[in-house]
């Protein structure tokens, strides 16, 4: 309202005030007395009508919270609807209760996989969960869709969504809100493992570049714009690539080189999941509460399990707490033996203390969601472990052959 608006405003309520009004005993009953009513209620209903068409344009000019892409006073264009979860009464509902997660794939302008990071969300609604966002959805920072806002797989985000709406014509629950935290990185399971889907896997005679870089530029020559994040400080750590929407992952080989393969982050199997599930792949400790079904990985490339040659110590070292629940937290460091054919793992804590002897216990080892080895346990404590690749770890009674390339979607357990 104008500063020339309210002297107007304020002289007809006024006026109202002023009106005379027949003692409260005397509005309802005789029925000659409505005749003098009648003409008092008129007045007055007419100067409130004649107020609110005044005050009524500058009503019309207060901003709206639907205004702008992100926060309430953004600078971009409107949208055509009021956005969600932008009042403060909006902002404490069930729907727009913010959840943290990590985007798995970004299948369009507005369509996105998130895998949440903790694990009752992921059970109830599905791990990854796909999400979609439409013009009420509150991006932050602004942006006119997902992908304007630049997230990409690996990305850490926050969304809110109203469990109980009518899923999309895709399927996805629609987005209230979708924080970008972080747009890109690697992969990061601080509190659990990778599950990791890896197109292949090197050649005993692979040799590759110097460098992450250099051997991704000589590997995909016609992408120019990709960023490298590695998986940890140390030297020989794997080294995520994002390049758009593709991803890959750069492992370091024998000779020292680098090895590039296209791969995509499945979800984050959490300490609480391994603790969870039982070594049968989807069945829980809880008949109650049963897993979600993950997105199975394919098979091994050409159709076989990899050999010791063919993987790294750091796969080896991730798949242990990938095919076992109990060296979760474990921390396993590997070298491969001098036959080349295996990989003497150590561990910085004990194993979940299922057992109380380690000697000969047997244990599955995964790599790209499938089982691919298996560890045989050479210290009573448990601390010590001798892991074989692929047929070797069939030739050494660890594992069935029947079991052998399975998808392993959660860490065995017992």
């Amino acid at each position: 309202m104008s500063p020339y608006e309210r002297p107007v405003v304020d002289r007809l309520q006024g006026e109202v005030a002023r009106i005379p009004l027949p003692p409260r005993e005397r509005w309802t009953p005789p029925e000659r007395n409505r005749s003098r009513l009648i003409p008092a209620l008129a007045a007055t209903l007419a100067v409130i009508a004649l107020a609110v068409i005044i005050a009524a344009p500058a009503l019309e000019r207060i901003p709206s919270y639907g205004e702008g892409v992100g926060a309430a006073g953004s600078s971009t264009a409107p949208r055509a609807a009021a956005l969600a979860c932008a009042t403060p009464d909006q902002a404490t509902s069930p729907a727009c209760r913010l959840i943290t997660g990590r985007v798995v794939e970004v299948l369009g302008s507005q369509l996105v996989r998130v895998t949440p990071d903790a694990l009752t969300i992921a059970a109830d609604f599905e791990n990854p969960a796909l999400f979609e966002a439409d013009a009420r959805t509150r991006i932050e920072p602004a942006a006119s869709s997902i992908g304007a806002a630049g997230v990409k797989p690996g990305g850490r985000v926050q969304v809110a969504f109203d469990a109980l709406a009518p899923k999309t014509a895709s399927g996805a629950y629609t987005l209230t809100r979708f924080v970008v935290l972080s747009a890109a990185g690697a992969p990061d399971c601080t509190n659990g493992s990778p599950l990791m889907d890896i197109a292949r896997f090197p050649q005993p005679t692979t040799h590759g570049g110097a460098t992450p870089e250099t051997a991704f530029r000589s590997a995909y020559p016609a992408i120019r714009d990709f960023e490298l994040f590695p998986s940890g400080s140390l030297p020989r750590a794997p080294v995520w690539v994002v390049a758009g929407t593709d991803t890959y992952e750069a492992t370091i080989l024998q000779d020292g080189t680098w090895f590039i393969s296209p791969a995509k982050f499945v979800r984050c199997v959490s300490f609480e999941e391994i603790r969870t599930f039982s070594q049968t792949p989807g069945s829980s400790a809880n008949p109650s509460s049963p897993a979600p079904a993950p997105t199975e990985p394919p098979p091994f490339p050409g159709g076989r399990a990899p050999t010791a040659t063919e993987v790294t110590a750091q796969q080896v070292e991730a798949g242990m707490p990938s095919g076992a629940a109990i060296f979760a937290a474990t921390d396993p460091k590997c070298v491969l033996s001098a036959d080349q054919a295996s990989f003497r793992c150590t561990l910085s804590r004990a194993p979940a203390p299922e057992i109380s002897n380690f000697l000969d216990a047997k244990e599955s080892l995964v790599i790209g969601g499938r089982v691919a080895g298996g560890c045989l346990g050479l210290h009573r404590g448990g601390m010590v472990w001798q892991c074989y690749i692929g047929q070797s770890a069939v030739d050494h009674a660890i594992i069935g052959k029947d079991l052998l390339g399975q998808p392993a979607p959660y860490p065995g357990r017992g």
